[in-house]
């Protein structure tokens, strides 16, 4: 597979940086995008009908220069890409990948994207509760009750520990951690949503310093009030955040959206966050 030279450059580049101790947390700086890329359709449905290239979605990140990336709604395998698109635009990005499986999609995947410049020494996901109207193996298009209490789509969220060098004998371990909540469903589903995040990355003492983004579908209110107590909220752009944990451990600057065109009907944000 052509993930694998991904593994192998990762695990030696981590055997080198672990034999020395760590150093300060003030060395630790990262440019951080987000960006729901809406599966390569574009907005007009072109790349749908051009069989979903990458090339532009990969120029405009490039362009930035960040060190970590969560993209959301990104299929991949499945019969209408043709390729296994992590893969590629790994490759073409030059950074290293893990997929966060939402659901199967015929014989591929629906999820979110981690992608970083610096090894992933550890990874992990989990699913968000869910139930379909049509039963177990049912992801999509819910309806009725289950609808309003668990939304439409199954939705997940997961985390890359990435080995940030300091020196060039030394280095960081950070959580990169992407999610995508869903849209539609009484506000319970985003509510519920909130707190299975904060318990599954242990948000409020998190076992690494973390960054979490990705498509929250909540603009700003109340129902984020336990992300703010035990975190910071770097800056947000419609539905799109940025957020650093624990409380206190991380400044953000320059937070800003880049415009995208059609390509997508969410603006990348993106925005750089140091340790203190």
């Amino acid at each position: 597979m052509k993930i694998l030279k991904y593994a192998v450059r990762a695990g030696a580049l981590c055997a080198a940086l672990l034999t020395t101790a760590m150093v300060s947390a003030q060395n630790v700086q990262l440019k951080v995008l987000s960006w729901n890329i809406l599966s390569f359709e574009k907005t007009d449905k072109s790349g749908a009908n051009a069989g979903f290239p990458v090339a532009e979605y990969v120029d405009l990140v490039k362009a930035q220069n960040p060190d970590v990336v969560c993209f959301n709604e990104f299929e991949t395998g499945t019969s209408r890409m043709g390729k296994e698109k992590m893969a590629e635009i790994a490759t073409l990005m030059e950074m290293y990948p893990y997929y966060i499986m939402s659901y199967p999609k015929d014989v591929g995947y629906y999820g979110n994207v981690i992608l970083s410049k610096y090894p992933i020494v550890a990874s992990g996901s989990k699913l968000f509760t869910y139930k379909h109207f049509k039963g177990d193996g049912n992801y999509q298009w819910n309806e009725g009750t289950e609808l309003s209490q668990y939304g439409t789509d199954q939705r997940s969220i997961g985390y890359a520990d990435v080995l940030v060098p300091t020196s060039e004998s030394a280095g960081k371990i950070v959580r990169i951690a992407c999610t995508h909540f869903d849209h539609m469903g009484d506000q319970i589903v985003r509510e519920r949503q909130i707190q299975e995040s904060i318990a599954f990355l242990e948000l409020a003492n998190p076992p690494y310093p973390t960054i979490m983004m990705g498509d929250l579908n909540i603009g700003d209110g109340t129902v984020l009030d336990p992300l703010r107590a035990v975190g910071d909220q770097v800056g947000y752009s419609w539905v799109d955040h940025i957020w650093t944990f624990p409380k206190g451990a991380w400044s953000g600057s320059g937070f800003q959206t880049v415009s995208q065109g059609i390509l997508s009907d969410h603006s990348p944000v993106m925005a750089t966050v140091t340790l203190k």
